[in-house]
């Protein structure tokens, strides 16, 4: 069964929305990915892309825009 959504969630989501990813929020509010993009819909709040985000869990994925030529870490190569 799907956890309901309380105040103090949506006013959460709203604040992390501000920052960070749909995958990042999802992580943070033990929620899936689906679930917080479905809410955030309902409720008009704007996600950013995970380019655009602030995302302090992979702060080494910014990589590719930066023309270094690194690998994959590993932790999220077994993810």
């Amino acid at each position: 069964m799907a956890k309901r959504w309380s105040a103090e969630d949506i006013d959460e989501l709203r604040k992390l929305s501000q920052e960070y990813s749909v995958q990042a929020i999802a992580e943070k509010m033990d929620r899936t990915v689906g679930g917080v993009a479905f809410k955030a819909h309902q409720l008009g709040v704007p996600l950013k892309s995970r380019a655009q985000a602030a995302d302090p869990s992979y702060p080494d994925l910014d990589w590719a825009n930066s023309g270094e030529n690194k690998s994959v870490p590993d932790e999220i190569q077994s993810g």
